[in-house]
């Protein structure tokens, strides 16, 4: 059994960064056969994968139709967007308390490599602006000291892929991080919460609502796509 408990946990961390990447599309059905042979896994833990994966909300399982990617309804994205919006601004307010240099620096670093990238100008590789994005946000709810904080907004921010980056250019995104960085760096609390709270909230929430509300609105629409 505990073989087969390794095995469906590599068969759930490989199915989710597909989920996350977008290799595994929202609605796409997943094909056991397939993915037992991609994934080099017997069929016991790969359903040991999909029922961990259905239980956190990456996946459905329909009765006698199988098992399919999770693709959020308009009040899905929208709540999870506001749990974001509530605790982010904590984790930002505790992180600059116990912010040291070596915090900073690290973030710093996340800040210049997103910088970096939009100065080339080629976002070809969206996927990596995002990952510079997800590792600012998570380096905060880790500096927190929050464990429990961290790990749940790490889920959300992996099921929706940060849903705020289909709602601002890179640029403007980069800029307000500069803005919680200083807040960090000069240990100001209430600044930090205050400016998290306006990256995810600014406006972006409304234009969200737009976006879902729209029968216009396809899948592809709310997939992030970089630009300048």
């Amino acid at each position: 059994m505990a073989i087969y408990d390794d095995l469906g946990t590599k068969a759930y961390d490989i199915l989710k960064e597909m989920i996350v990447k977008g290799d595994l599309k929202p609605g796409q059905k997943l094909v056991q056969e397939d993915l037992a042979e991609i994934l080099g896994v017997s069929r016991t833990p790969l359903l040991q994968a999909i029922s961990k994966l259905a239980k956190d909300h990456y996946i459905n399982t329909i009765p006698r139709r199988g098992a399919f990617v999770k693709k959020f309804s308009t009040q899905e994205y929208l709540d999870i967007f506001d749990i974001r919006g509530q605790l982010e601004p904590m984790g930002a307010f505790y992180a600059a308390e116990r912010a040291q240099d070596n915090d900073i620096k690290r973030l710093q670093e996340i800040v210049d490599g997103t910088e970096a990238f939009i100065e080339r100008g080629d976002f070809s590789d969206a996927l990596q602006f995002f990952e510079y994005d997800y590792e600012f946000h998570m380096g905060i709810m880790e500096l927190s000291g929050n464990q429990f904080l961290h790990d749940i907004l790490k889920n959300l921010n992996n099921m929706l892929c940060n849903s705020e980056r289909i709602l601002k250019t890179p640029r403007k995104t980069l800029e307000e991080h500069i803005g919680i960085l200083n807040a960090l760096k000069n240990h100001d609390a209430n600044g930090a919460k205050e400016l998290m709270f306006y990256h995810i909230h600014g406006g972006a929430r409304t234009r969200l609502a737009q976006l879902l509300a729209s029968p216009q609105t396809s899948q592809e629409e709310l997939t992030p796509h970089a630009k300048s």
